[in-house]
């Protein structure tokens, strides 16, 4: 186990006192999630993709690791829209492939934590929490990550997952190699930080059993093989808190009182309640989520929301998110809640593209696509969302996320300052986006007589980049961009160019 000087040597690195690393565990007390004694309530995004892009949702050009500058830019993002807790699949689920953690059953790769530890040292820089599930969404295995198991131990039953016993161990050594794995940044064994929050058993996995017919036998096995889990998670690493998310406590209420968990969740998505229809299933409404806290909270358990929909294939106008947003905020039951997804700005211009995209308008509507539901900062149009509409709702999740932590609605924070990443001949603009920016000014500089020389004044977002200059000079033209807040409050501006 690494001292506790090992995570003052990095706060010293990074520039932080020791107050400023997260550096007390979020703990449980009764149905509520507590930190260094005090309440904790939190609202965050999720962020699929920190430890694993292109694993899950599928990524046509495959899976890669995020940039620094991508991770960066994210927690930046998601600070500023007032996050304490977001909750990251692939920084602990992934199975089969070259640059997963476990490429083969039994085999783990070190190297394939090098985003996930760059991912936790920066959420400990900005004082974020993570929850990590540890299996998950992989997009090219079988029936997601419990898939890639069956497959390796060869089983085609989905319910062997959670009763062969073979399965169940091989689960136990990938949950092993991630909570043992030692963060080469900061020198702390994942189950010794208290960055992470908790660790999740799986993403509603339980929900396979249900679809596919299982009474409550059935049911019954998934819930032994999630305190099977639990009880092993607890057994390796007592500190951190067991986030049961098999999804089936509104079928098998009993999931609730397994000794180990400590949270119970749910995934509140009202665009899929019409293929959800035929099974009786009544429509999610905002009073869904009170009713599904009520009934944890009652067993002595924590209850949150680990994901959300945000977009208007969800709730149709923002008058009703915020309905739903208003509703969490009041409900003492929820202790925390995380919309699904954040996406980042690239490296060299522009915004990651939409994950699992579509071109077809239809499916991009109703499919599973993120035409509806990925996020971009402070707004895009997509085939579902207009720009003014997402930024709208932005908006609202900030206002939202502070009142969830009982911190007043501060002022936007100053984006840091745009880098150029390329001129091209002819007046074409490249940079880099800035966390926090609604718009970009541009400026020429004028070589007769060396002033700068606005030639977009906020003309320009991060759809625009790169921006072509109207009337480009032929050589030698030196170009800076600023970034505009949502305040009207400047970055400084770039580096010249």
């Amino acid at each position: 186990m690494h001292s506790f000087k090992s995570i003052l040597a990095f706060t010293a690195m990074l520039g932080l006192s020791a107050s400023g690393y997260a550096q007390d565990f979020v703990q449980r007390t009764g149905s509520h999630l507590t930190l260094s004694g005090a309440r904790f309530r939190y609202s965050g995004p999720n962020i699929e993709w920190l430890g694993l892009e292109g694993y899950g949702p599928h990524d046509p050009a495959g899976a890669r690791f995020p940039s620094h500058f991508e991770i960066d830019d994210a927690f930046a993002t998601a600070a500023e829209m007032g996050a304490k807790v977001v909750r990251a699949q692939t920084i602990g689920d992934t199975v089969g492939c070259p640059l997963c953690i476990e490429p083969e059953q039994g085999k783990f790769n070190e190297s394939a934590f090098q985003a996930s530890d760059y991912a936790l040292a920066t959420a400990a820089k900005r004082n974020i929490r993570l929850i990590i599930p540890l299996v998950g969404d992989c997009a090219t295995c079988s029936a997601g990550g419990l898939g890639q198991y069956l497959a390796w131990n060869g089983k085609q039953n989905l319910q062997d997952f959670f009763t062969d016993p073979a399965v169940i161990a091989a689960y136990e050594r990938h949950i092993d190699a991630v909570l043992n794995h030692v963060n080469a940044i900061t020198g702390v064994r994942y189950r010794d930080d208290p960055t992470i929050m908790a660790w999740e058993n799986c993403n509603m996995c339980g929900i396979i059993t249900l679809f596919t017919g299982g009474g409550q036998a059935a049911l019954a096995q998934v819930a032994a093989w999630s305190e099977t889990i639990g009880a092993h998670i607890k057994q390796v690493d007592p500190h951190h808190l067991y986030l049961d998310t098999t999804g089936i406590f509104r079928a098998y209420p009993k999931v609730i009182d397994n000794p180990s968990s400590d949270l119970v969740t749910f995934e509140f998505y009202p665009h899929w309640d019409s293929l959800l229809s035929g099974s009786g299933a009544p429509p999610t409404t905002a009073e869904t989520f009170t009713h599904d806290a009520a009934t944890v909270t009652a067993h002595g358990k924590a209850f949150v929301v680990n994901e959300f929909g945000w977009d208007r294939t969800n709730w149709k106008t923002p008058e009703d998110l915020q309905h739903l947003l208003d509703t969490l905020a009041r409900d003492s039951n929820i202790s925390g809640d995380g919309f699904w997804a954040l996406q980042a700005h690239l490296d060299n211009f522009g915004f990651q593209p939409i994950p699992a995209d579509s071109k077809n308008p239809a499916f991009a509507e109703r499919g599973e696509c993120g035409e509806w539901w990925a996020l971009y900062y402070p707004g895009v149009k997509t085939l579902v969302n207009t720009a003014e509409d997402m930024a709208a709702r932005v908006q609202q999740l900030r206002t939202h996320a502070f009142a969830m932590s009982g911190i007043p609605v501060p002022k936007h924070i100053v984006p840091p300052s745009p880098v150029i990443t390329s001129t091209v001949l002819g007046g074409l603009v490249a940079w880099r986006g800035s966390a926090g920016a609604l718009r970009y000014s541009i400026e020429r500089l004028d070589p007769t007589s060396k002033q700068w020389l606005t030639v977009c004044d906020k003309c320009a977002t991060d759809t625009d980049d790169p921006w072509a200059d109207p009337h480009p000079g032929l050589f030698g033209v030196s170009y800076r961009v600023t970034a505009w807040n949502a305040d009207g409050i400047p970055s400084p501006p770039s580096q010249p160019h």
